[in-house]
């Protein structure tokens, strides 16, 4: 058993996705979601959370095919909103939104004159978890979102599963209804979801190999952390054990970039886990993959 830890002060940096209509995704990332383009190419996209904002995430349309409905890869990523008051904006934009529907269904009601999928949402559900408020949608092509504002640290919960429904009255009194929809330039990724195919072997990898930190293991689901943030990754295996691996011409995932904060926690990262497992050193970031096939990059500030 190892006793290295990662780095408290490593965040998620960015998620870079494989698409198959790169336009209609970046219309929705920025039309939807509230990110900005920052700049693109024939092939791919930067979005960032203002013009001279934070890129935090990428888009190529390297995909051929859907990702297969239970496979591994990303469950959802999740957007960090700076405060309650802009979580209860966002919200409520995405409540009051023509871009939001219910079902692929009302798709069909709505909009009988094409068979483009338009740069719509799919609003999911919404929770009140103890630690943070949230609530999902899904992207055009399936990809999950949470859009989630975390409450003050003295208040969370022992453990990051459960949850209870949110107090919608006390956020419609606070939400600003003039919002132009963007997300406030300090939003990060907080967190990301991942399905898997097995917990134990992915917890042992996250854990032993990564050096992140048990917050919650059960038979299902686990939580791990840098620090003492409630989670940065999560796993489960709700769509079952021993799934499919996507391939890279799947839609979805493509690799999560994670951040440590200096040379020399980056170095000392790098050189446990080549202890462990094999990796991409490509100089000035190495990438190795979770035993569900989820690639990882890791950067240094």
């Amino acid at each position: 058993m190892s006793n290295f830890t990662i780095d408290a002060q490593t965040t998620i940096h960015q998620v870079v996705l494989k698409v198959l209509d790169l336009q209609s995704q970046i219309d929705f990332y920025e039309q939807v979601v509230g990110l900005t383009l920052a700049s693109k190419t024939e092939n791919s996209a930067l979005l960032a959370t203002a013009q001279d904002g934070e890129i935090i995430i990428e888009l190529h349309s390297t995909a051929e095919k859907n990702q297969p409905a239970k496979g591994t890869g990303l469950f959802h990523l999740a957007l960090l909103l700076p405060s309650r008051k802009a979580f209860a904006t966002k919200f409520f934009d995405i409540i009051r939104s023509k871009k939001v529907i219910n079902s692929p269904e009302e798709q069909a009601v709505h909009f009988p004159h094409t068979e483009k999928i338009l740069p719509i949402a799919r609003l999911d559900r919404a929770s009140d978890h103890g630690y943070s408020e949230a609530f999902y949608i899904f992207d055009i092509e399936g990809n999950g979102i949470e859009f989630y504002a975390d409450r003050p640290q003295q208040e969370w919960s022992s453990y990051p599963s459960g949850s209870e429904p949110l107090n919608i009255a006390e956020l419609a009194a606070i939400a600003d209804y003039t919002s132009d929809g963007k997300l406030p330039s300090t939003t990060t990724i907080g967190h990301i979801h991942l399905r898997v195919d097995k917990i134990e072997e992915t917890v042992y990898f996250y854990h032993e190999v990564l050096g992140f930190e048990k917050k919650q293991v059960l038979e299902d689901v686990f939580f791990v952390s840098a620090g003492d943030y409630h989670h940065h990754i999560a796993g489960n295996t709700w769509s079952g054990e021993n799934i499919a691996y996507p391939l890279g011409i799947h839609t979805g995932l493509k690799n999560i970039k994670i951040k440590l904060p200096t040379e020399e926690a980056y170095e000392q990262l790098k050189n446990h886990v080549k202890q462990f497992i094999p990796m991409q050193d490509i100089g000035d970031c190495f990438i190795v993959e979770d035993p569900s096939k989820n690639q990882i990059m890791f950067i240094k500030d």
